[in-house]
Parts: C-alpha cells; sequence; structure tokens
C-alpha cells in the first residue's frame, strides 16, 4: 500500500476513534441531577416559558428496601419585566411515584434567589403555595444549605423551612400561582434566577435540593442511544483492525 493511501487510513481511525471518545465521555459524564441552575430574563423574554425539573434519584432506603426517587416539575411564564417588577406565573407538578416503601412525599417550599436582589411576594395564591417571603436570617438560607434566596414559596400553614406534611404538595398533585418580585433591575432590565431549589417531606425524612433546567440538560436516553448508534456504526471499521480495548472512558 503506498504511503499516501495508509496515512489518509490512520487519519481515518484517529477521527473515527475520537468519535468514539466523545460520546462515551458524554455517557458518563451527564449532569449531576442535584444541580442547580440560572435563568436571566429580560423584557424579550416577557410571554415566554421555562421548565424546572427536581429529581432526587438517589432512592432512600425504608426497612431494607429501596423507594421510589422524589420528582417535580415546574413552569414558569414570565408575565412581564419592568426596571422595578418581575411578575411569574408558575404551576409545579409532584409527580413522585409512591411506593409500598414511600408512602408519603409532600413538596413543601420553592426557594429562589435572584440577582439583582427582589422583594417577593404572591399575587395570585394556589391551593397549597399562597405565601412568600425571603429565606431565614441574615443570609436568606433555604433548608439544605442553600444561601441568598430572596423569594420562598409556601404554604401559609407552615412556612419555608416547612410544616405539617399535610400542607406541602402531595405525590400527584398540582398547583399554580403568581409570583411577584419588585426590586431595582435596571432601565434596560435584566434579573437572574438561581437555585431553584426545593424541601420535601416524606414518611421516612426530609430532602432538599435544586432544580436543573429542563431545556438546557441532555436527556440521558438521548446520549445513550447516539452513543449506541455511532459503536454500531463502527462495528465493521473495528474488525478490520481496531482494538476496543484502546478506548477509555474517562473515569467519574
Amino acid at each position: 500500500m503506498n504511503r499516501p493511501a495508509l496515512k489518509g487510513q490512520l487519519l481515518s481511525r484517529s477521527l473515527l476513534l475520537a468519535a468514539v471518545f466523545v460520546a462515551s465521555s458524554a455517557i458518563f459524564l451527564l449532569p449531576d441531577a442535584h444541580a442547580s441552575f440560572s435563568e436571566t430574563l429580560t423584557p424579550a423574554d416577557v410571554g415566554q416559558s421555562f421548565s424546572v425539573d427536581w429529581n432526587y434519584a438517589s432512592n432512600t432506603s425504608s426497612g431494607g428496601s429501596l423507594t421510589s426517587p422524589l420528582n417535580a416539575v415546574g413552569t414558569f411564564t414570565v408575565d412581564s419585566l419592568s426596571s422595578s417588577s418581575l411578575v411569574l406565573s408558575a404551576t409545579i407538578d409532584n409527580t413522585t411515584a409512591l411506593t409500598s416503601g414511600l408512602t408519603q412525599a409532600s413538596l413543601m417550599s420553592l426557594g429562589i434567589g435572584s440577582s439583582p436582589t427582589g422583594t417577593a411576594s404572591i399575587t395570585t395564591a394556589g391551593s397549597v403555595f399562597n405565601a412568600a417571603a425571603p429565606g431565614s436570617g441574615p443570609n436568606e438560607t433555604f433548608p439544605g444549605g442553600f444561601t441568598g434566596i430572596n423569594a420562598c414559596v409556601f404554604n401559609s400553614g407552615g412556612g419555608c423551612a416547612g410544616g405539617s406534611i399535610s400542607d406541602g404538595l402531595a405525590a400527584g398533585s398540582s398547583d399554580s400561582f403568581v409570583l411577584a418580585l419588585d426590586g431595582t433591575f435596571g432601565s434596560s432590565p435584566s434579573i437572574t434566577l438561581s437555585d431553584f431549589a426545593v424541601k420535601f417531606q416524606t414518611n421516612i425524612n426530609s430532602y432538599e435540593f435544586g432544580g436543573e433546567s429542563l431545556s438546557e440538560t441532555p436527556e440521558p436516553g438521548t446520549l445513550l442511544l447516539f452513543g449506541t448508534a455511532l459503536f454500531l456504526s463502527l462495528g465493521p471499521a473495528f474488525r478490520r483492525g481496531f482494538v476496543l480495548g484502546a478506548v477509555h472512558s474517562p473515569r467519574g
């Protein structure tokens, strides 16, 4: 075989190996399901919506058996944004599936940080979420160690830190409310919302964790299908002499 042809084959094999490495990295280095995110809003976002996913994927143990993870989804629509006020319409769905071990799982409160700082109020109350306040103490703390929480939304029967489990949003239930944040957002208004932390109370324990953006996080199933298709498409190339063991996935 002449040298140019051999060089071309080696280059093609290197590119294919690089593609496999990237695919495997994407599969094994998925975003942390508990990671929080931020959303920056301007007047151009009025009328637009964004969604937040809450997923406590690390199952908890009850009597030696695993329970289902805690799940919820929130949809937030920007009703208005001016130099002094942001108004959001929100719908929260507690999508947790109960089991024989996990018999109660109520979403008690939602904590949102804002920059610049805003003062929160509920302009249209939900059946569950009908009160708002900043986090507790000088650091505006939310359960779980979150700080700088300017808007905590909860049921007035309890509080930002929780209350009776019956006051929360039960598994399989949905609630809607309108939240206002008043502050100084500039002559060209802009505000960044962050954390979107939630507190769950269950028959086992209490759990607090941040949300992640549904629109910004790749679905694990999509990445897995992409990686599988890529490996299948490279099957003939491997049979012609590739050494699969030379492709290493990075350690998580």
